[in-house]
């Protein structure tokens, strides 16, 4: 690798790390302004979302600038070809933290219902799973994401409990229709940030070993 390619990859891996870290406290604070009906929060998580969008075009661009200059192979070619994925899969877990909290805003407006506990366990295993994925590309970890990829199965459960939990709202209280909605898409945002958690993982698995995932599964 030359001298000035490596100079670059660093600048490049600095900048996805920064964008990994804003990216993980938003998501944090999406889940909850949403379980505490915070507006305080919610503002914040939009503000930090504009923010998040300005790196990625900014990462997504420098790894077609270091591509095209330095035309890297093998090893360096996958790490910024993976990295430039994981800034735009970064930048719609913003977009889903964001819309998170503005359903938590939404339902602060209308008369409570219990938030069902899977929808509380799901927002923590999502917040895990984007930590290890985080933490998998920071340590060029396949294993690790390996288990980041698997621990999908679980969120996905839970989003059809919280389903069957809100159907069940609706039928017993069919005036509380409102607010059991926004529950229930409250909990496809919080999956939908689980699959890009495991999209992470997908890419740092390819990164580190040049194999592609899909499903879940090794692609020969």
């Amino acid at each position: 690798m030359s001298i000035h390619l490596h100079k670059e990859m660093e600048n490049l891996n600095r900048a996805a790390l920064e964008m990994c870290a804003h990216v993980e406290q938003n998501a944090r604070d999406a889940a909850r302004a949403f379980l505490e009906r915070d507006e305080n929060l919610t503002r914040k998580v939009i503000a930090a979302d504009r923010h998040v969008d300005r790196m990625e075009t900014d990462l997504a661009e420098n790894c077609l600038k270091t591509l095209a200059l330095y035309q890297p192979v093998a090893g360096d070619l996958r790490f910024i070809f993976s990295l430039s994925k994981i800034s735009g899969i970064l930048e719609r877990i913003g977009d889903l933290a964001e819309n998170l909290a503005r359903k938590g805003k939404s339902l602060s407006r209308l008369d409570p219902v219990a938030v069902p506990k899977e929808l509380t366990d799901m927002a923590e295993r999502a917040r895990a799973m984007l930590k290890d994925g985080i933490d998998s590309f920071v340590d060029r970890d396949a294993a690790k994401a390996r288990g980041v990829i698997k621990a999908d199965g679980a969120v996905n459960e839970g989003k059809r409990l919280v389903r069957k939990a809100g159907e069940a709202g609706i039928m017993e209280k069919p005036v509380l229709c409102p607010q059991w909605l926004i529950v229930i898409a409250a909990s496809r945002n919080v999956e939908r940030m689980a699959d890009m958690a495991a999209n992470i993982a997908a890419e740092v698995v390819y990164s580190v070993e040049g194999k592609m995932m899909r499903h879940g599964f090794d692609c020969e």
